[in-house]
């Protein structure tokens, strides 16, 4: 066998501690990338878990809460996941735990929210507004005179000093086994006007009164902005936010988010932001405010 020289000897000597070098380096670089991608995970799984949902009424999700999660989103650094849907929407979702927070436009009766231990946090008020097509020369109608016509005892536009011509009355039917505010504003105790065109949503109300220059419809007041419809004074009190919170505007309804038990952590966190001057600046652009 051949004699290695001592030259030979220390490169051989050299390659393979260079080797080991890279190695050592390779792993280390491996094993920061491994707390590196852990750590992402962990930072990931923060995130998620910092954000509270809410499910319920398309009044308050459209009219304030899409606001209101942005803005605590941007003071608390968590999200608020937001959807809206109905009053039987928002309680399933509370009930069943799907969202820490649902959200409901009529009121629960005190022994159905007891036996379901749900807490209901009152944080804005709905103005329902009363709507005509563009062309109707009418601007204001009585209190009673809107009862009048949902109860069929007033059928023409010429009995309220309107053209001579039928009215069509479209009515979003909800809520019948709770205190559904327009059904108790107008003394609807039964079916609404034999003749009325009854909806399942808002949006349809609106889109109907569009159409229909012999339509009167009644539907909050923020989906009343932006569409060819005219909103009418009630009593010549115009539907506005202030005129409600004074009490004033007779056709309102509260707007309430529910719980499941008391809030806790960032859910009550969320409540108290609504509810604090800032929360209720953002609910004043489109409801009444509660504080």
């Amino acid at each position: 066998m051949p004699k290695i020289g001592k030259n030979e000897e220390f490169r051989i000597s050299s390659m393979q501690s260079n080797r080991i070098i890279k190695g050592i380096m390779t792993l280390r670089i491996i094993s920061a990338l491994i707390c590196f991608l852990c750590f992402s995970l962990m930072s990931a799984e923060l995130t998620v878990a910092a954000g509270i949902g809410y499910q319920g009424t398309h009044i308050l999700a459209h009219g304030a809460l899409e606001a209101l999660a942005k803005a605590f989103e941007k003071k608390y650094g968590a999200w608020v996941f937001v959807k809206g849907g109905g009053c039987a929407d928002g309680i399933v979702a509370a009930v069943k735990g799907q969202q820490e927070m649902g959200g409901i436009c009529c009121p629960l009766p005190p022994e159905k929210a007891n036996r379901l231990n749900l807490i209901q946090h009152k944080v804005a008020v709905d103005i329902k507004a009363v709507m005509v097509h563009p062309k109707n020369p009418l601007k204001n109608l009585s209190l009673k005179q809107v009862s009048d016509i949902h109860n069929g005892r007033i059928t023409n536009w010429k009995q309220v000093g309107g053209p001579d011509k039928p009215i069509a009355l479209v009515f979003r039917d909800h809520c019948r086994d709770m205190d559904e505010p327009v059904r108790k504003a107008l003394g609807i105790k039964g079916p609404v006007a034999m003749k009325a065109i009854v909806v399942k949503t808002d949006k349809e109300v609106v889109e109907y009164v569009e159409k229909f220059q012999s339509a009167i419809g009644i539907a909050p007041r923020v989906f009343t902005q932006g569409v060819k419809v005219k909103v009418v004074s009630v009593d010549k009190i115009a539907a506005t936010p202030e005129n409600t919170e004074k009490g004033l505007y007779p056709l309102a309804g509260d707007l309430y988010i529910i719980t499941k038990g008391q809030p806790e952590g960032l859910t009550k966190t969320f409540i108290d932001f609504v509810l604090s001057k800032e929360g209720q600046a953002i609910i004043r652009k489109n409801f009444a405010g509660v504080q």
